[in-house]
């Protein structure tokens, strides 16, 4: 079977990176409508609420550091998650200067209700794949990501 091109100019359809790129626009653009409701939440927010879950509580600093984003851009996102009621946030007990976050009760859910989703959205993503492929592709993507960070 011939594999369908992904790109009509042939040296970006040749590119892996430039076919990995295509591939996560799509998933992105996914995860994006099947986390829009009931939450309104953006993939970024998911993974924030997946950092505070896993490491909470933890300062704002930890937490963009954990989600590999800027300072400013995580100052938005809690402001956006604490606005919502999902993220809690208090004064650090030995540094007053410092805040930390943590999972509310709704916020917990909303994770939840993101972990779900994104799980699901992975398994119908990676369906066209052999389990044995499905490994192989998460070994060589970290590989590759490990060996340029």
């Amino acid at each position: 079977m011939k594999e369908q091109k992904i790109s009509p100019i042939s040296v970006l359809d040749q590119s892996p990176m430039y076919v990995c790129s295509v591939m996560q626009r799509m998933y992105r653009n996914r995860a994006s409508v099947e986390l829009s409701e009931p939450y309104q939440m953006t993939l970024e927010m998911a993974s924030a609420l997946a950092a505070l879950e896993e490491f909470q509580p933890m300062s704002q600093q930890e937490l963009a550091d954990a989600v590999m984003t800027e300072r400013s851009v995580a100052k938005r996102m809690v402001d956006n998650l604490e606005k919502r009621g999902f993220v809690a946030v208090s004064k650090c007990e030995t540094n007053h200067r410092l805040k930390m976050l943590s999972l509310t009760p709704d916020g917990m859910a909303a994770f939840q209700f993101a972990h779900q989703t994104m799980d699901n959205l992975q398994q119908d993503f990676f369906a066209c794949l052999s389990e044995g492929e499905s490994h192989e592709f998460s070994r060589l993507v970290r590989k590759l990501t490990q060996a340029n960070l």
